[in-house]
């Protein structure tokens, strides 16, 4: 029993909260790759660091559905003790139930959490979830002794949303929040836009460390590393511990700096291990043999096309989607060219087309065949090539293009689909569109 409230941190995002008989664990990802071959930890476990973390745990809360907080290979791979263990699984109520329906067919215990209401999971431990953005989700859990915020990814990043959020949960004694930037940021010459982005991260926890008056910082969820020969040059402006640290020495709240399996009690750590372990990992990128794509057939790439467009129209309206092409003010729908860099040719890639034909026309994006392949072949495919930055813009505006064409999976990954009814919808797309419009002034500026 357990009469004091601990944080275990485990790795990336991860980190288990004990008191009295709970140990809540989250967002368990330990082992390969993510985001299509994009990311990697920085540190790895082996299996028996595994089996003797889940061996304490009564609970895992899942954030969100991206997979470097919903690890398939950890759940299927480490399912069998977690249901012995009658582990409850804990995650927010979606639209879709993509998640809640592969734990509950893999025989999984789970409990799908409501927001914004106080949850007991014993008599001195309460859990209250927070939605945020498209996907994601923070944690507020509350014992006898600590309340503790999780914000993982959360955006929440602006007075408005930091006021609305803290209406919600009040003040907290410990924060748990994102520390650097974790998406494409502009293209391989855009260092300037990866340096703002790195800047803005602090600038972040900045705030929402003056709107939640914690005592105490632990900056986590960005222990990863861009591990693709494509995207690794976005790991020259990425922010490290030791960032954090000087940001916040003249602050009253205290940074703790954990390396896995450190526990935080209450008291100060000692960052200096924390943050030389941490800068070990980051100086070995170098020896690290970095993912690289292999070339797909055009053919395989034409039979991909076409079962991308058989997904998309099964979960959209064709006629609907065709009116809002010729109509919308908002360009959308329209054909995307796409340059498949190791062929060195570019494809039109159009919804209302027959099939994926060449062109010689400037391309809006370049991506590796591969990449192309994964994109039509996944409804989750645009939403991970964003996030793993495996492409490059090749015209202005290209990005902003590609995606009101793309992204229509996006939208049907929370449950909206492009058909008449998405008008009571009406502020999903605003959100959707006002974040377009961001990304697109950022590399403008920044270009």
């Amino acid at each position: 029993m357990n009469d004091k409230t601990s944080i275990q941190f485990i790795n990336h995002a991860s980190v288990v909260v004990k008191h009295d008989d709970i140990a809540l664990l989250s967002d368990p990802w330990y082992q390969g790759d993510a985001f299509h071959k994009g990311w990697n930890l920085l540190y790895e476990f082996d299996d028996n660091q595994i089996y003797e973390l889940i061996d304490q745990i009564t609970h895992i809360w899942i954030s969100h559905e991206h997979p470097d907080h919903f690890s398939i290979m950890f759940f299927k791979k480490f399912g069998k003790l977690i249901q012995e263990k009658n582990i409850e699984i804990l995650f927010q109520k979606t639209q879709d139930k993509r998640v809640e329906t592969f734990l509950s067919k893999a025989g999984y215990r789970n409990k799908i959490i409501e927001f914004n209401d106080w949850i007991k999971l014993s008599d001195n431990f309460e859990i209250l979830c927070i939605k945020d953005g498209f996907y994601d989700s923070g944690l507020a859990i509350k014992t006898v002794d600590k309340k503790i915020l999780n914000f993982n990814d959360c955006e929440i990043k602006d007075e408005s949303r930091c006021k609305e959020v803290h209406d919600i949960v009040g003040d907290c004694d410990i924060l748990i929040s994102q520390f650097s930037y974790a998406a494409w940021k502009g293209g391989i010459n855009n260092i300037s836009w990866r340096k703002k982005a790195a800047a803005e991260k602090i600038d972040t926890l900045k705030l929402q460390v003056k709107y939640f008056k914690p005592k105490f910082l632990i900056p986590f969820a960005s222990y990863v590393y861009f591990s693709n020969n494509i995207n690794s040059y976005l790991n020259d402006a990425s922010n490290k511990p030791q960032d954090v640290v000087d940001a916040f020495a003249n602050q009253d709240v205290k940074v703790n700096i954990m390396k896995p399996f450190d526990v935080f009690e209450g008291v100060d750590l000692n960052n200096g291990d924390a943050v030389d372990f941490w800068q070990s990992k980051y100086e070995g990128l170098q020896k690290k043999p970095f993912h690289q794509y292999e070339n797909i057939h055009i053919d395989e790439l034409k039979n991909s096309f076409n079962l991308y467009k058989e997904r998309v129209f099964k979960n959209n309206s064709f006629w609907f989607m065709r009116i809002i092409r010729l109509f919308s003010p908002i360009p959308a729908f329209k054909p995307i060219i796409i340059k498949a860099s190791d062929h060195n040719q570019n494809y039109i890639l159009d919804l209302f087309s027959k099939e994926l034909v060449t062109t010689t026309k400037k391309a809006h994006i370049s991506m590796h065949s591969e990449s192309l392949n994964f994109l039509m072949n996944n409804t989750f495919g645009f939403d991970t090539l964003t996030v793993n930055g495996c492409f490059e813009e090749e015209c202005k505006s290209g990005f902003s293009i590609a995606t009101r064409s793309l992204a229509i999976e996006n939208l049907n990954n929370i449950g909206i689909s492009v058909k008449p009814k998405i008008i009571f919808n009406f502020r999903i797309i605003l959100m959707f569109i006002s974040r377009l419009f961001k990304v697109a002034k950022k590399i403008d500026v920044t270009n």
